[in-house]
């Protein structure tokens, strides 16, 4: 079905290369997600220098420190809003862009290839997949942002106390083996889902396209029919991947949580006994809430990022499609003010087999004709239904 060059390459690398068609809003949105994340990053050390500095020792003053959290916060106000308004942009950017791809495939497809789509496949694709599309990219940003948020709050973690960071991330390992399991499972079951919500729309096309066939034959039942056998197979679909969300979604949202109770716990305990300052439990205790916000974030760009997957499939796989009659290589563009005519010079029609008989039959009659768009003079009338061209 697909036969360009770009068939064969993964959809996430094709996927970018589409992306970086946008430079300027690729750059802008990546910049200040990384911007962002990196001050939000370091914003804990703050409050452990006023607690351990200020109100302890005394060895600071308090308005710089203060004035210096009041700055941060409008930078990361300001840095946010471009990241959310250029990675807005860049998903609508290139979900028009694969939108008018999408059409131009279909537009140059010969007859055969059109009538092998499905209306309800390019319905869905256009739709529903190209929606799933626009989400992922506009998280994208955040969570590039938010992985350097977790890098560099997971450095500062170690310096302050080592022992405090490993018990935080002693839920590493399940987090990694609950992302696997949904990953494996998640995509498969949302193909399946939105392949059924095309088959839908394909089965009520139908239907309204053909209603005098369908009232004329008295064929209600059987549609009705095939629209309830397509809509249970939709629910069906559907429900297993909210159930798999159900599954994984909690899981990966509640085992953060078991690492901030046992660091939180082991903190205390240490600051009682002196063994870390109160400074530095502090800011343990504002890394550990900074990283449930990415972790959430993961959670659901592991789900939205495996519906995007298959989404992304379908579309490149309709854009892919190649017609079964194409143009020669040598043809040439007419210009654009150039008259829609078709001439035909001295044209014959005979079957072929009867053609070559012997003795050879009368040919039918020669035709000359020009059609001027749509007005065509002299051209022998299409067969009506019933009609027959046949000896």
């Amino acid at each position: 079905m697909a036969g360009t060059d770009t068939a064969g390459q993964s959809w996430a690398r094709r996927l970018i290369r589409d992306c970086w068609h946008h430079r300027t809003d690729v750059l802008l949105s990546l910049g200040s997600s990384l911007g962002g994340m990196a001050v939000m990053a370091l914003v804990p050390l703050i409050p452990k220098l006023i607690i351990d500095d200020v109100i302890v020792r005394h060895d600071r003053a308090l308005a710089p420190w203060a004035t210096l959290m009041i700055v941060a916060a409008v930078v990361v106000y300001a840095l946010t809003y471009v990241r959310r308004y250029y990675g807005g942009r860049l998903a609508l950017d290139v979900q028009h862009n694969l939108r008018t791809r999408m059409y131009g495939s279909i537009a140059r497809l010969d007859g055969r290839r059109q009538d092998e789509l499905s209306t309800g496949q390019v319905v869905g694709r256009a739709t529903s997949d190209l929606q799933l599309i626009q989400s992922l990219l506009f998280m994208t940003p955040m969570m590039i942002g938010n992985v350097l948020l977790f890098l560099v709050s997971l450095v500062v973690m170690l310096v302050l106390s080592p022992l405090l960071t490993v018990i935080a991330l002693a839920v590493a390992p399940a987090l990694w083996f609950v992302a696997k399991r949904s990953r494996a499972r998640l995509y498969p079951a949302t193909w399946y889902a939105q392949s059924q919500a095309a088959a839908v729309a394909g089965v009520v096309d139908g239907a309204v396209s053909g209603v005098r066939v369908v009232k004329g034959f008295g064929q209600e039942q059987q549609e009705t029919g095939k629209l309830r056998d397509v809509g249970r197979k939709l629910f069906a679909g559907r429900l297993r991947t909210v159930r798999l969300n159900a599954v994984y979604n909690p899981a990966l949202q509640a085992v953060p949580a078991l690492g901030q109770v046992a660091m939180l716990a082991l903190g205390g305990w240490m600051a009682t006994r002196g063994e870390v300052t109160l400074g530095t439990f502090v800011a343990f205790s504002t890394y550990l809430a900074q990283l449930v916000g990415p972790v959430r974030m993961l959670a659901v760009v592991l789900t939205v990022g495996q519906q995007a997957r298959a989404g992304v499939e379908r579309v490149y796989e309709l854009i892919d499609t190649d017609p079964v009659v194409e143009e020669r290589p040598d043809a040439h563009e007419l210009p654009a003010d150039a008259p829609a005519t078709v001439e035909f010079d001295a044209v014959t029609f005979g079957y072929g087999e009867a053609a070559t008989a012997e003795p050879e039959p009368e040919p039918e009659p020669e035709y000359d004709a020009e059609a001027v768009g749509a007005l065509a003079t002299g051209v022998p009338e299409r067969p009506a239904p019933g009609d027959t061209t046949a000896p």
